[in-house]
């Protein structure tokens, strides 16, 4: 086993141990029922990682047996051999290793079709009812301790519930396609290397809202995915962060005025583009601002969110305006002619 798997490893274990003593003294304390963390560490486990395009993966199986997989046609940006990381395709690794790919305890973190497999430096937090781990490759300067610290402190004052039981981010090099990206099981990565992105929005913020989505929405309400992982994004870092004004804000909503003709409730209309995420998020920011104004600010978008988690229906139109209704006491038809466009999306925020 290499020296670098060694310490990281051993960071690992450290990581849980605290972890697993700050649990015990949240479950002790009574602030709530906790999260279980940590599991069966029985498996296969990495030993080192070799090579760039052609990666070498050698490894200790179940068993105790070493053993030796090759993956060609690697992506070198995506492959490290000094500091004994690649990320591959999961289709790729032998069966033994895409059987342990729920996490880092085996040197084996998978998201999406790809999987990160050799060193890496782990972090995870409770937060709001779930867990978030950041894993980042041996090496790649990004510290995961001030990612998920960002993230708790940021996102954590907020409850959005729903029944995820976990957030894995990974920290990847740009040369993935989008900026973040956040899959069905909950796991995602991220490419931005700072916290913040230096305007009102942060990519990790953002990736981890996505994963607290877990309503289902009718095709008209398709948009609110994006809009409100881009909104709340901003939301959060204007009230928790003093770096980000409600100026900033202000100007991140209404900086893309070529979003006008967007109909939310037609894909047609932004298919293939990010116009819904700026056009949804200037209106949920409208929308926020009346809920907060009507309920003096007892209630919030964020309200909203979490009604959306606990509906067994996909979310239609009508019962996203009846769910803002509910908490503003007060008639919001004007919100479904704004997404079918039949009236301007209204710029305000407050």
């Amino acid at each position: 086993m290499s020296n670098r798997l060694r310490e990281s490893r051993a960071r690992l274990v450290a990581a849980a141990v605290a972890l697993a003593i700050l649990l015990a003294v949240v479950l002790v304390a009574g602030l709530g029922p906790g999260v279980i963390v940590g599991g069966d560490n029985s498996g296969p486990s990495v030993e080192s990682v070799s090579g760039e395009t052609i990666v070498t993966i050698s490894y200790t199986d179940a068993a105790g047996t070493a053993q030796t997989a090759t993956v060609s046609g690697v992506d070198p940006a995506l492959s490290n051999p000094e500091h004994d990381w690649a990320i591959v395709d999961r289709s790729s690794l032998p069966s033994a290793l895409q059987a342990v790919d729920d996490g880092p305890a085996h040197d084996v973190v998978g998201f999406g079709e790809r999987a990160l497999v050799g060193a890496t430096e782990t972090a995870t937090v409770p937060i709001d009812g779930t867990t978030l781990t950041v894993v980042v490759p041996a090496g790649r300067g990004v510290d995961p301790d001030r990612k998920v610290g960002f993230v708790e402190a940021f996102a954590g004052p907020y409850s959005l519930s729903g029944d995820t039981d976990s957030v894995v981010l990974v920290s990847v090099p740009d040369t993935f396609p989008n900026r973040g990206l956040m899959y069905a099981d909950d796991r995602g990565y991220v490419t931005t290397e700072s916290f913040w992105d230096g305007d009102a929005h942060s990519v990790w913020i953002h990736e981890y809202i996505h994963a607290r989505q877990d309503f289902r929405t009718a095709d008209s309400m398709t948009w609110f995915r994006e809009a409100s992982a881009r909104y709340l994004s901003q939301r959060f870092m204007q009230e928790q962060y003093d770096g980000v004004t409600k100026s900033d804000v202000r100007a991140a909503l209404a900086g893309r005025s070529e979003n006008t003709d967007v109909t939310l409730a037609n894909r047609t209309t932004w298919a293939g583009t990010n116009s819904h995420y700026h056009a949804g998020a200037r209106l949920l920011a409208a929308i926020d601002a009346e809920i907060r104004a009507a309920s003096e600010g007892k209630h919030t978008l964020v309200d909203v969110f979490r009604a959306m988690n606990a509906e067994d229906k996909p979310v239609t139109v009508e019962r996203f305006v009846e769910l803002v209704e509910r908490r503003t006491e007060s008639d919001q038809s004007w919100i479904s002619d704004a997404i079918e466009g039949d009236r301007p999306i209204p710029e305000r925020y407050e």
